[in-house]
């Protein structure tokens, strides 16, 4: 008989500590946090306004630097990491999705979904293609040209997560994805997240613990700064903390960065006019008084 196997463990937080201040201004966030995730199961985390939910996401994520304690990313602790580090690791292993979408609203679906591919200096083709196939799974397929401000909450709600899922990353982390829509649409991106927890991990922050109930495989409660509650706590037996595992480091190219400066002056070209025609009156103005200056001091 072959002996189940042995789930391992993408994330772990290790006495998590997050002081924000100083001295008789300081104020604990977090309390010593110790949690273990899975490679894939959805995780949904509960708690009031300023309990700290907002906060471990973000560490998770890379946006925040704990004070104390260690985070450690598939057995290799994150305490020696620099801001490249950081960097590669968000661009490689995380996937975004906020509750406002943060969509660029002069660009077209497909070009929201490819921008984090751009940043990670992919060719045009495959950016695309890569692009075109994960709306499709997130159902916008024949949507790719339509701009933001033409789509639904859900439809735009449905883009960011595209977006997150364009790198392939291992955790997609989710900061009240559901705050801003309303229950049917809400459902339908629980279940769009719940398909994604398939085969990663994804960890949702969230004020709605009925659909944490019904999605979620695993709920975290937070008060004050410490977990009062797991509903299926995962305890990793042994991970190795080395420092020698690196993810590939990738950059925008310096024409693909001149493409995308020259597209965003073409969408506001009144702004850009503008602004030529002021920084112009400006030197204008400045070589007048320069000129005017130095004759006066001639004669």
């Amino acid at each position: 008989m072959k002996s189940p196997k042995k789930e391992k463990c993408a994330l772990r937080l290790k006495n998590i500590v997050k002081v924000y201040g100083a001295g008789d201004n300081a104020v604990k966030a977090l309390k010593g946090v110790d949690l273990d995730f899975r490679e894939s199961e959805f995780v949904s985390v509960l708690g009031p306004s300023g309990c700290g939910k907002t906060t471990m996401l973000n560490i998770i994520g890379g946006l925040d630097r704990y004070t104390e304690g260690d985070l450690i990313i598939n057995g290799v602790t994150t305490k020696k990491y620099k801001d490249g580090d950081w960097d590669t690791y968000r661009n490689n292993s995380i996937g975004f999705v906020f509750q406002t979408y943060n969509l660029i609203p002069h660009q077209t679906v497909l070009s929201n979904v490819e921008l984090a591919l751009t940043l990670s200096g992919v060719s045009n083709k495959e950016r695309k293609d890569r692009a075109k196939k994960v709306l499709e799974e997130v159902g916008l397929k024949g949507l790719e040209h339509k701009r933001p401000n033409q789509l639904s909450g859900g439809q735009m709600q449905r883009v960011a997560i595209a977006r997150a899922l364009i790198n392939d990353p291992e955790i997609i982390l989710a900061d009240e994805p559901t705050g801003a829509l309303d229950t049917e649409t809400s459902i339908q991106v629980m279940e769009l997240l719940k398909k994604v927890a398939k085969d990663r991990l994804v960890i949702m922050v969230t004020h709605n613990p009925d659909l944490a109930e019904k999605y979620s495989t695993r709920t975290i409660n937070l008060l004050d700064g410490e977990v009062v509650s797991d509903s299926d706590p995962f305890d990793a037996d042994e991970i190795t903390e080395t420092a020698d595992k690196k993810a590939k480091r990738s950059a925008m190219s310096f024409f693909t960065a001149l493409a995308l400066s020259l597209s965003n002056l073409r969408t506001k070209k009144g702004r850009t006019v503008l602004t030529a025609i002021a920084g112009s009156i400006g030197i204008i103005g400045i070589a007048l008084v320069l000129a005017v200056s130095t004759g006066f001091r001639r004669t």
